[in-house]
């Protein structure tokens, strides 16, 4: 019994997370906007240190493929890092318009 009370708390708190908001871009907002699309990717690390920033290009591509013969407007985005103990996610999220050419 005396095990569990020590055990339950220790994994409560390096399950738990903290998210940091670390930068946020928009750009002008279109006056016509056909469609709404988002796209997210992440990455993991340990202690912080990171040895590329290729899912960024993956966020960017996703957004193009979603919108192949329109024009992407309006790009919302955000950088976010959750740290869990010694391991970090880093997030980008894109959110924008695309409109027809």
């Amino acid at each position: 019994m005396f095990k569990l009370k020590i055990i339950v708390p220790f994994f409560a708190l390096l399950l738990s997370g903290c998210v940091g908001l670390n930068t946020v871009s928009l750009t002008p907002v279109p006056a016509q906007r056909d469609h709404q699309i988002t796209a997210t990717s992440s990455s993991w690390n340990f202690i912080g240190i990171n040895f590329d920033n290729a899912f960024v290009d993956e966020a960017v591509e996703n957004l193009k493929s979603q919108c192949p013969t329109g024009k992407i407007e309006g790009v919302y985005t955000k950088h976010q890092t959750t740290a869990y103990a010694l391991i970090f996610k880093r997030e980008i999220v894109a959110t924008a318009y695309c409109n027809e050419a």
